[in-house]
C-alpha cells in the first residue's frame, strides 16, 4: 500500500495513516498542501497511490472543483473519510467518481487515537449515513440520560470503551470529570441505532439550534443543502431572532465554475426542497469557510462574523 497523506501530521487522523502504514511496512507520501487540489490528483496518479484519506472539506473539493471525474486511478485501491460527517450526497458522487476504488466512512475522536467505527463499502447501499460499529476491541454504545441503551429510531450519546480510549485530559480534571465517566468516553455526539445495531449520528449536543420551540440540527441542514449542485460546501450557525428566538443563517461557498446569482438559487433550493422549520432566515455566500490545520470548519470564526 502507497497512502496519500495530505493531511497534517500532528492532527490524530494524518499521524494514524504514518503509523499503520509503517508498522505495516506500507508507504507514505507527502502530498503536496490541499490548497492546489490538482496537484494532489497529479501525485495520485504519478506515484500510484493505493489508497488516499481525507476529511470532508478535501472530498466536496475534489468532486465539485477539480478534474477528478476526467481523470483515471488504476491503483487507487482505498479511500478514507472521517474528521466529520460527509453528506450521502458526496458519498454517492464519491463512489461514481471513482467507480474501481472501496470507500471507506470511519467515526473517531482524538481522544481515542483515532478511530472508533467504521462503515465498510458493502454496506454503503443498505446503511448510507451509518458510520457503521465500533472496530475489534471497540464498544460503541449509545445511552440515554439514565445510562442505558436507547431502543432503535431513539436518540441518545455515543459512549465509547477499549484500549484506545484516553484516561482523561492532561491536567484538567473539571474536563475529564466531564466527558470520562466510569471508565468510559461520552463522546458529545447523539446518535440513533437501527435493528441492525449500525449508527447513525444525529448532531453534536452543542450544534443545534432551538427555532421557535423547535430544535433544528445543524448538520442535517447542511446535509440537505449539499445536495445543491452549485455549492461546494455549507455551514449552519444560530443568530438572534426576536419572534424565534433562534432562527438559521447559512454561510455558503459555491462551486469555481457556478455563476452569479447562487444566493437567490439558493434560497429557491430550501423553498422547493426543505421543510420550513430547515430553512435558513439569512444566507451568507463566501469565497471559503474558515477552517482548522485539518480541514475542519471552525464555527465559532463563522459566529464571530
Amino acid at each position: 500500500d502507497r497512502m496519500m497523506a495530505v493531511l497534517p501530521l500532528h492532527y490524530c487522523f494524518g499521524a494514524s495513516l504514518l503509523h499503520t502504514h509503517l508498522r505495516a511496512g506500507g508507504s507514505i507520501v507527502l502530498g503536496p498542501r490541499f490548497l492546489y487540489p490538482e496537484a494532489v490528483l497529479n501525485e495520485l496518479q504519478s506515484k500510484e497511490c493505493t489508497g488516499f484519506a481525507g476529511v470532508p472539506s478535501h472530498f466536496q473539493i475534489l468532486l465539485r472543483n477539480t478534474t477528478i471525474r476526467q481523470r483515471s486511478f488504476p491503483r487507487l485501491r482505498h479511500v478514507q473519510q472521517a474528521g466529520g460527517p460527509l453528506a450521502p450526497a458526496f458519498i454517492r458522487e464519491l463512489r461514481t467518481a471513482l467507480p474501481g476504488t472501496q470507500v471507506f466512512i470511519m467515526y473517531g475522536q482524538t481522544e481515542a487515537t483515532a478511530r472508533l467505527s467504521c462503515l465498510s463499502p458493502e454496506f454503503l447501499d443498505s446503511k448510507l449515513g451509518s458510520i457503521g460499529k465500533g472496530l475489534p476491541g471497540v464498544e460503541l454504545s449509545v445511552l440515554d440520560e439514565h445510562g442505558e441503551k436507547v431502543a432503535p429510531g431513539e436518540v441518545g450519546e455515543i459512549v465509547a470503551t477499549g484500549g484506545n480510549v484516553a484516561r482523561g485530559y492532561w491536567c484538567a480534571p473539571e474536563e475529564t470529570s466531564q466527558w470520562f465517566r466510569d471508565g468510559r468516553l461520552y463522546t458529545g455526539d447523539l446518535a440513533t441505532v437501527d435493528e441492525d445495531g449500525f449508527i447513525f449520528i444525529v448532531d453534536r449536543i452543542k450544534d443545534f439550534v432551538k427555532s421557535g420551540g423547535i430544535r433544528v440540527s445543524c448538520r442535517q441542514v447542511e446535509h440537505e443543502l449539499l445536495a445543491c449542485e452549485d455549492l461546494l460546501e455549507a455551514a449552519i450557525i444560530g443568530m438572534p431572532d426576536d419572534l424565534l428566538g433562534e432562527a438559521l443563517k447559512a454561510f455558503v461557498v459555491p462551486r469555481a465554475s457556478t455563476a452569479g446569482g447562487v444566493k437567490e438559487r439558493v434560497a429557491a433550493f430550501c423553498n422547493e426542497s426543505l421543510a420550513p422549520a430547515l430553512r435558513p432566515k439569512e444566507i451568507v455566500v463566501l469565497s471559503s469557510l474558515p477552517k482548522s490545520d485539518s480541514g475542519k470548519v471552525l464555527k465559532s470564526a463563522l459566529k464571530a462574523l
